[in-house]
């Protein structure tokens, strides 16, 4: 005699036992019943799955917390660097010295392979370095197409911006390119890498963009002061 008159799915017997979870300790005889074959081939208990099921969900419940605590920790010592070089930016207080600190604390601080912040403008304009310095009719056919878009790029850099920027010979395969949103001069801060897979689009871009806003603004500010 069947139990049932109509053959089960089992998505039914899942519902059946999550709406009956004392059905094996009610039917202690149904679990004697049961075969579960191991990867080996080999038949084990149910308690020995059920075992086995809670040792596994538990390790990945302990791999999930580990992962948030580690990008936690990585996450509040980002937050540090990045406010000690907030406090960099707006304790410059020349052009040069803001540029110098802010190349140095990127490559030195956060690990950046490549950084520099250079200027679409004549050279005379503001008195800024020479090697700082990418001519407006330049710039503006380079850059034009990876700022449609977006204000910050990240990926692959075109060879054309990685020799006008870090030069021929540098071997920049990847970059962050932020422009800067600076009311007195257009400019870039771009970090480069050799590395593949180090900056990609996906990446967020939060900080960075802070960082940007900031650096836009004490530009203005000194360059104002200066006039």
């Amino acid at each position: 005699m069947k139990l049932f008159s109509k053959s089960l799915k089992p998505e039914e017997v899942i519902n059946f036992l999550k709406e009956n979870p004392d059905f094996f300790i009610d039917h202690p005889e149904a679990i004697e019943q049961l075969e579960i074959k191991h990867e080996s081939g080999e038949a084990v208990s149910f308690i020995e799955k059920q075992v086995e099921f809670i040792k596994s969900k538990n390790l990945a419940t302990s791999t999930q917390l580990k992962d948030f605590i580690l990008n936690a920790n990585a996450n509040e010592l980002l937050f540090a660097k990045v406010r000690k070089l907030i406090s960099i930016i707006l304790n410059a207080e020349d052009l040069e010295n803001l540029l110098v600190a802010t190349e140095s604390f990127f490559i030195n601080e956060l690990g950046t392979e490549k950084c520099k912040l250079l200027f679409f403008t004549q050279e005379e304009l503001y008195r800024v370095s020479a090697k700082r310095i990418i001519e407006p009719e330049i710039a503006t056919k380079t850059f034009s197409k990876i700022f449609k878009e977006v204000d910050i790029f990240l990926g692959k850099l075109p060879n054309e911006i990685a020799s006008i920027t870090f030069g021929a010979q540098a071997d920049i395969k990847e970059a962050v390119v932020g422009k800067l949103h600076s009311e007195k001069i257009a400019g870039i801060l771009i970090l480069g890498s050799s590395v593949d897979e180090k900056y990609t689009p996906e990446q967020d871009t939060l900080f960075l963009s802070f960082i940007v806003e900031v650096l836009s603004h004490q530009i203005d500010r000194l360059i104002e002061n200066r006039d």
